[in-house]
């Protein structure tokens, strides 16, 4: 049976749209889009103008032919708390009404300004009794509000709000896999590293670092440089936070967790920072992948290099929330 999917990839500095058909275990793109976000509409990742923005997603759709379609989009960045919790063993209906106490008293803001939801990762028991341990995340409700008019506005019918790192592990990860992978998406507004364990999120820490282009001739951390090198440029620096950032996150999760990253993908923008994977490599003694998009999709038409360039380093995510199932999580939740 063919399922169609369509993802909603609302960026800083670009919007990108993405209609897949699934049959069987095959993923086909069946058309795509992007435009530059208006100005001033999106600022910090959080959305200031949705009127604006939903007729710039409006104009898309329509040339796109994908009005009133179910579309499902993702929040990221510093508007989405995380945090692994522990809790008595309940029911999950249950757990998710006892988590709102629990979370007002982490959650940097009032929780009931937040839509909020719950991953269980394992059950486990110590001297307290039968407990779970939670993936927890929420974000601002006034941001689903906007996200809502914005998909009304853009002729589309919204379906599901998830969390972009869910998006990236149905594109990329064997959820069967029982393996710590992670994810570095670097974007050009907002940048985090996610690692999944056994196909179930259990780590995600956000980055103030971003990509907005590197010039040729960087200088990595793992190259040694001459003796007649100018002093760092500031790309230099970027890029060593970057892997410092990501070794510091991954022996983090190695100490928490008590568990080795095996893979890293390299996601976003940023992918296409020459070397970088090498440089993150080297530091961390796992392999690292730069995320591809076209090595997980077929394509239904011909497609010109310069659109196949931007759907193999920009579209991971739009890609990925085209393809969500049924039961992922949705912060439109009470």
């Amino acid at each position: 049976m063919n399922v169609s999917g369509l993802g909603l990839d609302i960026g800083s500095v670009k919007i990108k749209i993405a209609r897949v058909k699934k049959k069987g275990a095959g993923v086909k793109l069946m058309s795509f889009g992007s435009r530059e976000t208006p100005k001033g509409v999106i600022e910090g990742g959080i959305i200031k103008d949705p009127d604006t923005l939903g007729d710039a997603i409006a104009d898309m759709v329509t040339e796109l032919g994908l009005r009133n379609m179910a579309v499902t989009t993702a929040v990221s960045g510093p508007q989405v708390y995380t945090r692994i919790i522990s809790m008595p063993r309940l029911a999950l209906d249950e757990l998710r009404k006892a988590v709102r106490y629990e979370a007002a008293a982490f959650l940097p803001i009032p929780a009931e300004q937040a839509a909020m939801d719950i991953f269980p990762i394992r059950e486990y028991q110590d001297h307290e009794g039968a407990r779970v341990e939670l993936f927890f995340a929420a974000v601002r409700r006034s941001q689903v509000e906007k996200i809502k008019t914005v998909c009304k506005l853009g002729k589309l019918k919204l379906q599901t709000i998830e969390i972009e790192a869910l998006a990236l592990n149905r594109l990329f990860l064997n959820e069967r896999s029982t393996r710590a992978q992670a994810f570095l998406n670097i974007g050009a507004s907002r940048s985090y590293f996610s690692v999944y364990k056994e196909g179930v999120l259990v780590y995600n820490r956000n980055f103030s670092f971003t990509y907005s282009g590197y010039q040729p001739g960087t200088v990595f951390p793992y190259s040694e440089p001459s003796p007649m090198s100018s002093a760092s440029t500031r790309n230099d620096h970027v890029i060593k936070d970057i892997v410092n950032e990501v070794a510091r996150s991954s022996e983090y999760f190695r100490l928490q967790h008590k568990n080795e990253l095996s893979k890293i993908f390299i996601t976003g923008g940023g992918t296409r920072i020459p070397g970088l994977a090498k440089a993150i490599a080297s530091i961390n003694r796992c392999e690292v992948e730069v995320g591809d998009v076209l090595s997980r999709v077929s394509l239904s038409d011909q497609v010109k290099q310069k659109d196949l360039d931007e759907l193999k380093f920009d579209f991971a995510v739009a890609v990925g929330l085209a393809i969500r199932g049924g039961d992922s999580w949705s912060p439109t939740r009470k």
